[in-house]
């Protein structure tokens, strides 16, 4: 009997031990690292404001992006907070590429969402929105478009008293000559649906 409350009282011990996990604030981290066991949190929950549904349309050009947050999604030994998406694209009317339904698709790295992010922009730094307004805080993302990745830099704001967000898409420069990505790059205003 003692050795059953011996084992018992070990394995409590262990079971506690290996549980104990580090959080961390996202947002103080330049990038999480594989540091085992760690929990890079949305303190103050600063990824909130980019969740949900956004629509372009200008009559020619239709982007939809579906944005969520992934609450302490494992990546390789440790977790992070984070924005997955997906988007659907369309030119006069006739659509050009839908990935709408991946964003409900169990993935076991957020790089594999058709859009992903959990940086938010240095706001000390020139940023492609500095143009527009002098908050600088952007959510830095890329976007996945028929196997090119784009960077998508993410503000919020709110336009004619609608929430909205504002993009700006760009080919990175590393990206190989022939990867052309389907939404053209630029500027963009969309309204939360």
């Amino acid at each position: 009997m003692k050795t059953l409350h011996l084992i018992t009282a070990l394995f409590i011990f262990l079971s506690g031990f290996i549980s104990c996990q580090t959080i961390v604030d996202l947002h103080n981290n330049s990038n999480p690292i594989n540091t085992p066991n760690t929990y890079y949190k949305d303190i103050g929950d600063k990824l909130n404001p980019y969740v949900g549904t956004w629509v372009y349309d200008d009559g020619t050009s239709y982007i939809k992006i579906v944005m969520i947050k992934k609450i302490k999604f494992p990546v390789w030994q440790y977790f992070e907070d984070c924005i997955i998406g997906s988007f659907q694209y369309k030119k006069n009317g006739i659509e050009i590429i839908n990935t709408l339904n991946e964003i409900n698709s169990s993935q076991t790295h957020p790089i594999n969402y058709p859009i992903f992010g959990d940086r938010l922009g240095d706001t000390s730094r020139l940023n492609p929105f500095h143009q527009y307004t002098s908050d600088n805080v952007r959510l830095k993302t890329s976007i996945i478009e028929n196997g090119c990745i784009s960077h998508m830099n993410i503000r919020t704001l709110t336009l004619n008293g609608q929430p909205a967000i504002q993009i700006d898409k760009r080919k990175p420069f590393e990206q190989p000559q022939d990867c052309n990505p389907v939404i053209p790059g630029g500027f963009y205003y969309l309204i939360k649906q």
